[in-house]
């Protein structure tokens, strides 16, 4: 039984997810901010820090509310049928009902004080995400450095794919991680994340953050206008064309483009579940970390692959006729 438990631990792991900005997503607008103690995704929003608000202590609340109302309907009918009881059969359901509102209090009584509040706190100055795990309200921290990214199923007879993050190292992290982007949360809000993340980047797109982006693009360019600390397979362009004219000059004279065709894809295990999982290794027997590899079909599809740092990744079935080229991106904006 624990033997099968590690393989459907390790299953969740296996398709990682390159640690980048995948794809489009919703903007995020002033709509989905917090205002006057409203019931909104974030608490707040900035130029270095963001608050989400996981949604939970209202649905604790609730439960301690409706547990309460159960225990107190249970003690009122005790106290005013007092011994008027028939036979055996009725006390005894009398006393399940009694221990299951009793359950049923005492566990909302004790995530009301130990889940009070779940938040995720986008430090991107720092490059940290704060956390709360499942029961309490310490935050954790998940340097960026170390975060790797995965998927996991969750649900019944209609499985989702959600989205987690966790540390490389100590394997704790967040599952589900909340953001505004509500279609293809899996890459979507992966992609927001890495986005706002990147410190190097523009701020993403959405009103939320207009009031902000002036103060980050004289920020950027103070320092130089570093290159970016992880890549994109779409356009992230600055909030003016005087402002993008700027960067691109200077990011042109100090990084190699690569500009990806416009029907490629990048690999996707929910896509190309035909996919057989090797491990790419250099002539020295090395692993090939970290590495892109573009594989062109025959009906002209063209799907790029990157490589773990293991160097392990995913290769198309053999029954599939392909050309494969091995890519020299290590410091280009894929």
């Amino acid at each position: 039984m624990f033997e099968n438990f590690k393989k459907q631990l390790k299953a969740v792991w296996r398709a990682r997810l390159p640690l980048e900005i995948l794809q489009e997503f919703e903007p995020l607008n002033d709509e989905y901010l917090q205002q006057n103690g409203g019931n909104k995704i974030y608490e707040e929003i900035g130029y270095n820090k963001i608050i989400i608000d996981r949604q939970t202590s209202l649905k604790v609340k609730i439960w301690f509310i409706l547990s309460s109302i159960i225990l107190l309907f249970f003690v009122f009918g005790i106290v005013s049928t007092g011994d008027n009881y028939d036979n055996e059969i009725d006390i005894f359901f009398i006393f399940l009902i009694g221990i299951i509102s009793a359950v049923l209090f005492v566990i909302s009584l004790f995530r009301l004080f130990l889940v009070n509040k779940k938040r995720v706190i986008l430090n991107r100055e720092q490059g940290i995400i704060l956390f709360n795990k499942p029961i309490g309200n310490k935050l954790h921290t998940l340097n960026m450095k170390n975060v790797e990214a995965g998927w996991n199923s969750v649900g019944g007879a209609a499985p989702q794919m959600v989205l987690v993050l966790r540390d490389k190292k100590t394997k704790s992290g967040i599952v589900n991680p909340e953001s505004h982007v509500f279609s293809n949360t899996l890459h979507g809000t992966l992609s927001f994340y890495v986005w706002y993340m990147d410190k190097n980047r523009p701020l993403p797109p959405g009103t939320a953050f207009d009031p902000y982006r002036q103060e980050d693009f004289e920020r950027r360019k103070a320092e130089g206008f570093p290159k970016p600390l992880y890549r994109s397979h779409i356009s992230t362009p600055e909030a003016t064309p005087e402002q993008q004219a700027e960067r691109e000059k200077y990011w042109k004279d100090h990084i190699e483009e690569f500009t990806r065709e416009p029907d490629s894809v990048m690999y996707n295990p929910e896509v190309h579940t035909d996919w057989r999982r090797v491990r790419y290794i250099n002539k020295d027997d090395s692993p090939d970390s970290n590495r892109y590899y573009k594989y062109i079909f025959e009906n002209g599809d063209i799907i790029y692959m990157k490589t773990n740092e293991e160097g392990r990744g995913f290769m198309p079935p053999k029954s599939a006729k392909y050309t494969e080229t091995r890519l020299e991106l290590v410091e280009s904006l894929f």
